[in-house]
Order: C-alpha cells, then structure tokens, then sequence
C-alpha cells in the first residue's frame, strides 16, 4: 500500500505533466499557481527551501514578463525553467522525508499538540533548526542535514509539550489571573490556593505524562472553577467595603454546611461559583426531585406487593407441573424447595450432557487439528512449489554475465548484479546499465510483497572510507532508480553501503575484484 507522501509525489507529477503542457503558449498562470500550492501541501518550502523560493520567483518572473507582454517565446522559456524547478522541489522534498525520516515523529508531534498556534515562537525557532537540516539534506550533504535536524527533536519535543500544558491549563491560568485582579489573595485566599494547589496537580501529571489528559484535564476543571468562585467570593467581599479575610470563612462556612446536604441529597459537587442563591436553587432542585421519586415509589410498591403475590403462586404451580413431568411429583407450597428440587433435577441432566459434550469435543479437536495440519503442509508445498517456479522464471531473466540469483544465509533471495559496472569513482547510472536494472525490476515483480535491501559492495583498492561512501552513493542510486520504476513505499526499500568488507571472491586477481564490484538486491521472504 502507498503511503501518503508516495500519492502525494504521485499526483504532483501529473500537475507538473499537465501544468507544462497547459501553460506554455499560453498567459494564464493559474495552472503554474495551483502547481506552487501543491508543493506547498507537501511542505515544499520546509523540505526543498531553496529550489521552492527558485520557483516561486520564477512564477513571478512569468506575471512580470506577461505583465509588460514580452514574447511569448521568452514567457514559454520562463514556464519551462519554473516547470524544471517545482519538479525538483517535489523530488528533493521526497528525499528530505526519506533521509530524515527518523527525525520526524517530533515535529509531526509538536504539530499535532498545535504548538505552531499555541506556542509559536517556540514552534518557529524548532522549525528554523529543522530547516537548516533540510537545507544541508537538499544540496547534496546528508550527513549534515541529519546533524542539523537532530538539534531540532528536543526543540520540537519542546514546543508540544509547552502546548499541551497551554491546552490543558490555559485557561485554568487566565482564570487565576483574573481572580487575582479581582483581589482574591486578599479577600479569597484559601479559595484561590485552591485552584493554584488543583493547576499544579494537574502541571505535575503532565509532566509525568504529556498525553495523560483524563487526569490533567480533571484537575485543570476543577482549577477553572476554584479560580471562579474565588473571584465571585473576592468581589462580593469587596462590595462590602471591608478588608476583614473572615468575610471568606464566613462565606465558606455557611458552603460546607450547604454542602453537606447537597451531598446527603445525591449532589457530589455543589457548585458556588456563581453565586449563593445559585447553588440554593440546585439544591432545591435536587430535594423536590427526590421528593416526588419517594411518592411514586410508595405508589408502586403495593402494586408491585400484590403482583409478588400473584406470580408466587403462578410460579408454585408451574414448578409442580415441571417436576411431574420429570417423575418427582411434589405438592408442597414453598417455591424455594420446589426450585431447588427441579434445580437438582436439571443438574443431574446437565451432567450427563455435558460428558456427551466433552466426548464430542474431544474427537471435534482431533479432527480439527488432522484438517489444520492437512492445510498447513497443503499450504507450505504450494508455497514452495511458487516460489520455485519464480527463481526458475527468475534465473532465465538474466545472464550468468549480469549477475546470478542465490540465497544467503537466512533464506532470503540475493539478486547479485556483478554485471552492474559503475563507472571509476562514480555513482551516477549511466544508459548502459539500464537494461540490467530493466531485468532486475522485472524480477523483483514476481515478489510483490517482499522488501528491498539494495547493499553496495567495492574491490579493496583504494582508500577504504572512500569505498565505503561510493558503495553507499551507488546503492542508493539503484534504490531511487527501482522506487521510482516500481513507486515503493519508503518503508518497503533500504540501501546500504559495505565498501570491501563483504568481498565474494579473492581480491588478488582482476576477476575477483570484477565479482566484488557489484551491487546485490535482497529480496526478503
């Protein structure tokens, strides 16, 4: 299955096929402004920076040349050069994501948590940091790119938690502020150190776990409220022009005792922050609520005694009929005694049954176990049977010249392209070799679902760091050629880079080195 960058590279070349053909010859930049917009889905600008700004200042190049109607020749040449530009900003934003892929996940965290909106200066200077990778990654140094980027994940790792903590508690925060601009350390002290006592527990649990949100959000609730009725207590304590904080344990007093009877009432909180007479209405509320729930049940209850009554005697009767009819007549009155004599009764069959049960069972689990055994070995000969007749087809693919297809040690399929020869000291793949990645490509469509390592290997002359690196460059170079042909999804393909640690024959003679200059696929089962 695709992933969601490989469609998105996918629908922005046809834009880019369609935009070139679309707007040469023509004024409209409407095309070539849809095109910049789909880079800029993809995040263009973060991941290509440089070749993104060259096609955003080539598109206005074009309004300008249009704009003072130059030849239409020189606005075709324009569009073509743009065109050339926003598809390679499509494709080094691909190659950013996949060089930086481990370096992600923090971002797209800080970017879920929302931090650009709630924390946006940290957001930005975690951004900026990242981009500096990405800039390194697009002009060709990886390594740079990867050390740059790698400053950035505590950044951003910091910006979603500071904007978890600002959704969680900010309000809880503005309401506190705003109880102490209404003076309530002065005239609602206990109350306020309730809420600042309730937005610390809920501060501590988040820093124990940022994604705890039941807990956090609770306390930042309950912050919230203290935090009101601080402020509703500290405004009324100053309407009455004293500054005597007894107001307040007055106020609180008569609220626990209100409390108490709202609890004995079924009413867990009673909520004061908006007033006394407020929460007197609840409680009201809550008493007349009950009031009328006792009547109705006094009316119901002897309705439901009389019908106790009458089912009592239906069920003595039934119980009697039950048991004649199983051979243990009895005319006794007391349903208890009858239900457990018909329960003794029903257990004796249950038993037996249930040896029955077991019995069948136990020959049902050796049968089933001969038809899942048939099937596993059915299974596994097919399988094998498949996979021979692929390497059959796979071994007159190609020539024993290009390569040859073997196993390596944990059974996995090595396509062993000796035949590939790069060029001396160079990377790049040149028309000759195509036709043996050509082949190499049609093999590895009789394995659809396996996933790629593309290992490259060098002869042991020269510097050894210095093979090492061109072994990677060539095995990357054969990865990208094969994604592209074959659009693998980034997770489905690797490359790697041994230099001449891994030769295959004697490095001692001209023909051994030839073997040891190869690029080997792995297909993996």
């Amino acid at each position: 299955m695709k992933s969601l960058g490989t469609i998105m590279v996918m629908i922005l070349a046809a834009i880019l096929l369609f935009g070139l053909s679309a707007a040469q010859g023509s004024t409209d930049t409407k095309p070539l402004q849809q095109m910049l917009d789909s880079a800029r889905a993809v995040e263009a600008p973060v991941f290509a920076p440089v070749t993104y700004l060259k096609a955003a200042r080539k598109l206005d190049e074009i309004r300008e040349a249009i704009r003072l109607e130059k030849k239409q020749q020189s606005i075709d040449q324009l569009v073509s050069d743009f065109n050339g530009y926003a598809e390679n900003a499509l494709k080094a934003t691909g190659v950013a994501k996949l060089s930086l892929s481990e370096y992600l996940a923090p971002r797209n965290k800080a970017r879920a948590a929302k931090a650009q909106i709630l924390v946006p200066e940290l957001y930005q200077k975690a951004e900026d940091q990242f981009i500096k990778g990405t800039s390194k990654v697009e002009s060709g140094d990886v390594k740079g790119g990867l050390k740059e980027a790698e400053k950035a994940s505590p950044q951003f790792d910091t910006a979603e938690m500071e904007a978890i903590r600002v959704d969680v508690l900010g309000n809880a925060d503005k309401l506190i502020a705003a109880a102490v601009a209404d003076e309530a350390t002065k005239y609602a002290f206990t109350t306020l150190d309730k809420a600042k006592t309730a937005r610390e527990k809920a501060n501590d649990i988040l820093n124990g776990d940022r994604y705890e949100r039941k807990q956090s959000v609770a306390f930042a609730s309950r912050a919230e409220y203290e935090a009101r009725h601080a402020s509703n207590i500290a405004q009324s304590v100053r309407a009455l022009e004293r500054n005597d904080q007894a107001w307040e344990k007055l106020m609180l007093g008569y609220e626990i005792e209100m409390q108490k009877a709202a609890t004995a009432a079924g009413v867990d909180l009673l909520r004061f922050d908006n007033g006394p007479m407020a929460a007197a209405d609840t409680l009201v509320a809550r008493i007349k609520g009950l009031k009328g729930k006792v009547s109705n049940l006094e009316e119901s209850s002897a309705g439901m005694q009389k019908e106790s009554e009458e089912t009592s005697s239906k069920l003595v009767n039934q119980l009697q009929v039950t048991l004649a009819h199983l051979g243990e007549a009895d005319n006794g009155q007391d349903p208890l005694v009858l239900a457990q004599k018909l329960d003794d009764k029903v257990s004796e069959f249950l038993a037996q049954k249930a040896q029955l049960d077991s019995m069948m069972q136990a020959k049902q689990g050796e049968l089933a176990q001969l038809e899942k055994t048939h099937e596993e070995v059915s299974a596994e000969l097919q399988a094998r049977q498949a996979k021979e007749e692929k390497l059959k087809q796979a071994k007159t693919m190609i020539n024993p010249s290009e390569g040859e297809i073997l196993f390596n040690a944990t059974n996995d399929i090595v396509l062993r392209l000796t035949g590939l020869a790069f060029a001396s000291g160079k990377s790049d793949i040149a028309d000759a070799q195509v036709p043996i990645l050509n082949k190499a490509i049609e093999i590895i469509k009789l394995f659809p679902d396996s996933k790629l390592m593309i290992e490259g290997h060098t002869d042991n002359a020269g510097d050894p760091g210095n093979n090492t690196r061109l072994s990677e460059k060539r095995a990357i170079a054969v990865m990208q050629f094969i994604r592209q042909a074959l659009s693998i999804p980034a997770e489905k393909i690797t490359s790697a880079g041994y230099g001449s640690d891994r030769p295959v024959a004697s490095n001692a003679t001209a023909d051994g080195r030839a073997k040891n200059r190869r690029i080997d696929i792995i297909i993996m089962q």
